[in-house]
């Protein structure tokens, strides 16, 4: 029995889609009506997700580079 468990890149890019998505809804219900003060926290915190699960993509890349420097 293989038990798996996602890399950290894998886990940062559903983030980052979970962010897309949260951000193309609050356009959408802005886009619908009036500007609602859900709407603007939505895409304040899409914006800080999108910045987070950038920079564990970006730690992930300088880690395995690291690694990739050390055992060459």
């Amino acid at each position: 029995m293989e038990i798996s468990t996602p890399s950290a890149i894998n886990t940062a890019v559903e983030g980052l889609r979970k962010a897309q998505n949260q951000v193309e809804q609050a356009a959408q219900n802005i886009a619908e009506g009036p500007v609602q003060a859900e709407d603007v926290v939505s895409l304040s915190l899409a914006a800080t997700s999108f910045k987070a699960n950038a920079a564990v993509i970006r730690t992930e890349n300088e880690t395995l580079q690291t690694l990739l420097d050390v055992t060459v």
